[in-house]
């Protein structure tokens, strides 16, 4: 749960009758924000009622820091000193938003002014919220922002690995290790894949047969043809899913791309059920947290799948190449990176599986399957960092994915888990989008990606028709 800062600042004159006056609509209002969001957020209070001058500011920031708050909510319920909340943004170490409220008898509004006009003449960076936390608008406001704060910090301390290097020449899978690092707080650890086989072939026999035997159980379909997908080549898969956790551990990495072409899939076997395993919330040990992998060591697709994630509470994400769009439809596929949880967006393994066939790939001389479904249909957020002149931006959509069934896929590429997809602008897309990937997540998260956007001060890029 994101964890929040709670500090309410009070009236801080010397005279106490001003104070208590003003106590009982300070105490009711608090107790209105603190149901509203207590439901959502892990709200850390101040160990004083509330906080009345620097002194108590100095506790109560030094509380925030020991538990580790995501961002701090700083309350305006009565008129208050300004340079209180001044002092407060600039010495909180995680990003703050200011509230008040709207009742007449706490002279909130007047207080709330003050407070944002000298956090801003100091130009100190903050979320204003105004109005009443009675008001849905307002409470959403608050858990995007605070959703947003906890992904920002969760990022911070985190290790990519990227198993291998740059595939098929794609230079917008590639990222800056240092610009990481200052910007996101993430190291990147570079793994040959090499390391994957090696670990593969040593695994024991039981431990790689329980692997197959689930996958040969809960998938809807394997179609071997010689050559091209054998029950060996299933062997040589389910041997670099397990290799991959072991070096995900190994390395304690928090999320990964894998290059697989052409290395591994002309000279091992293809990586496709690897990489949806690991988004997948589940394996042949029961369930998982998805772990994030992008194919292509796409880095900033990783990335973005990481931070999708984050903003959504944990669910699956995938990348997916942009085959083709116009303005009545974009084509979404990929052949590894997609969770089979996006077939039916079931809670039950089985469910998902069954409509997930594996089939003889179209290319790879190693040979090996893909992962072929279609996805279901639903609200869907897609987004995908890249950077121009060095600058990262962050293209978003909502769209709405269409029904499609698998006889259609020989419309598209009869190989690949595919989504088409209803929404995006196509004249500004040609325009702005930067990458041919784009990653995706169940849902409307258009608000968490503009407050996350924002924290970072990267450039947000909205390339849908703005569907309601």
């Amino acid at each position: 749960m994101v964890k929040v800062g709670f500090l309410i600042l009070a009236e801080g004159r010397t005279r106490e009758d001003v104070y208590q006056s003003r106590r009982a609509g300070k105490l009711r209002e608090a107790a209105m924000v603190r149901s509203a969001l207590e439901k959502e957020l892990e709200l850390v209070e101040t160990d004083t009622e509330d906080v009345r001058d620097k002194a108590d500011l100095f506790k109560a920031l030094e509380k925030f820091r020991r538990e580790h708050v995501d961002g701090c909510l700083i309350f305006v319920p009565i008129y208050i000193s300004a340079a209180l909340a001044a002092m407060a943004v600039r010495l909180c170490d995680v990003p703050c938003a200011v509230l008040g409220n709207s009742s007449f008898d706490t002279f909130s509004r007047g207080g709330y002014l003050a407070s944002v006009g000298a956090i801003e003449q100091a130009g100190l960076s903050f979320k204003r919220v105004a109005g009443d936390i009675r008001e849905d608008r307002v409470r959403q406001e608050l858990l995007h922002f605070f959703c947003a704060c906890h992904a920002k910090k969760a990022l911070e301390g985190m290790t990519y690995g990227m198993f291998g290097g740059r595939s098929l020449g794609i230079n917008t899978a590639t990222a800056d290790p240092a610009q990481w690092l200052k910007l996101f707080g993430i190291d990147m650890e570079q793994i040959d894949q090499l390391q994957i086989v090696t670990e593969a072939e040593r695994l024991p026999q039981e431990e790689v047969r329980a692997c197959m035997d689930w996958v040969e159980k809960m998938y809807g379909a394997l179609q071997y043809k010689k050559g091209r997908f054998s029950e060996e080549h299933l062997e040589k898969m389910a041997r670099s899913y397990l290799a991959v956790l072991k070096l995900a551990k190994k390395y304690s990495l928090d999320f990964l791309g894998l290059k697989c072409q052409p290395e591994l899939s002309n000279g091992y076997v293809l990586q496709c059920m690897t990489v949806q395993l690991l988004n997948d919330p589940y394996d042949h040990r029961g369930e998982k947290k998805p772990f994030v992998c992008s194919c292509e060591a796409d880095c900033d697709g990783a990335l973005t799948m990481e931070i999708l994630q984050l903003l959504s509470g944990g669910k699956p994400t995938a990348l997916q190449d942009v085959c083709y769009y116009d303005d009545e439809k974009v084509v979404f596929a990929n052949c590894g990176s997609s969770a089979s949880w996006f077939a039916k967006h079931s809670d039950h393994a089985k469910e998902n599986l069954k409509e997930v066939h594996l089939i003889p790939h179209s290319f790879g001389e190693a040979g090996g399957a893909a992962t072929q479904f279609t996805f279901a249909p639903g609200t869907y957020t897609y987004a995908r960092l890249f950077r121009m002149d060095g600058v990262y931006k962050m293209a978003t959509a909502c769209v709405e994915v269409q029904p499609l069934e698998r006889e259609e896929l020989h419309n598209y590429s009869w190989s690949r888990p595919t989504a088409v997809a209803k929404g995006i602008d196509a004249d500004r897309f040609s325009k702005v989008f930067g990458c041919n990937h784009m990653h995706c997540v169940v849902g409307d998260l258009r608000a968490e990606l503009t407050e996350f956007c924002r924290l970072l001060g990267i450039e947000q890029l909205k390339v849908d028709r703005q569907i309601s």
